[in-house]
């Protein structure tokens, strides 16, 4: 923690070409574990524990932890990071083509579909309540990428696919939050939260950032933003219910709930802890 107080510019610059490259949080730690050996966890050191109980690790990923913060603390790398985050990914870029002339893309995890001058973005997990893990992420961010980038939609709608659990059996489910059984069985990396808050959510509430203009921020940086609304059938909960303070506008059934366990925890991640005020007021929030 002491040598990244004093030098995660200079390790910052290094990974990235004094910031002429931007290089996503993943790619960075890999990096990062290659260029400073020792300051995070080699990609091997975390595939040996992948699948161990949570409370059987070592934790091995706290450094990764200590490593972004100190970029993110930082007023020089910081911003840097964000944008670089905030950029469509090469996949999106490279799927665009295809998309323009379909019209729809499914993924694991996500689907987009156009109509007319809307885009449908799909939470797609079935089997889980279309919880949120390991095998939608990166799904999610490419379809929220289409949308964006895609010159003929003017607006975006996020739903949920029918799922497979008896008690809600073809019926739309907006989303269970973070998949709890993968949680538990030491199947989500720490990485992963940092990647959905910084990626896909930031995108929802910012937009896509520009690779030649400034960090898109409150003074400057322009993006690629469209209104996005949010269709929820029967629940919002956790993660879930953090997208719809992400959003521009929420649609629910009457019969929907909606709910954030995490509050109870001193835990309001994404953008949620911002947005919360304009939902319910100062006082609740």
């Amino acid at each position: 923690a002491t040598f990244l107080h004093q030098h995660v510019d200079a390790v910052y610059g290094a990974l990235t070409e004094n910031r002429s490259r931007f290089v996503r949080i993943d790619e960075l730690v890999v990096a990062a574990a290659r260029q400073f050996p020792g300051l995070v966890p080699t990609p091997q050191d975390i595939a040996a524990e992948e699948g161990l109980l949570q409370s059987q690790k070592a934790g091995l990923e706290i450094d990764q932890g200590l490593f972004i913060s100190a970029i993110l603390r930082s007023r020089q790398s910081g911003p840097h990071l964000c944008q670089a985050m905030l950029l469509p990914k090469p996949e999106s870029q490279a799927l665009l083509p295809r998309f323009a002339k379909d019209g729809r893309i499914e993924l694991p995890g996500a689907s987009i579909e156009r109509r007319g001058k809307a885009a449908i973005v799909t939470f797609r997990n079935p089997r889980f309540l279309n919880a949120e893990d390991q095998t939608t992420l990166d799904g999610m961010e490419t379809c929220v990428d289409l949308a964006l980038l895609d010159e003929r939609i003017e607006v975006a709608v996020l739903r949920g696919m029918k799922v497979e659990h008896p008690k809600y059996k073809d019926r739309h489910v907006f989303g269970a939050g973070i998949n709890l059984t993968h949680l538990y069985h030491g199947r989500i990396p720490f990485l992963w939260y940092l990647q959905r808050d910084l990626g896909y959510v930031n995108k929802l509430y910012r937009g896509l950032a520009l690779a030649g203009d400034a960090p898109p921020d409150e003074f400057g940086g322009q993006t690629v933003e469209k209104p996005w609304i949010a269709a929820v059938e029967s629940f919002a909960i956790g993660g879930h219910c953090q997208i719809l303070l992400a959003v521009d506008y929420v649609l629910a059934e009457k019969s929907a709930f909606m709910t954030l366990p995490a509050r109870k925890e001193g835990i309001t991640p994404g953008a949620a802890n911002m947005r919360l005020p304009r939902a319910v007021g100062d006082r609740i929030a």
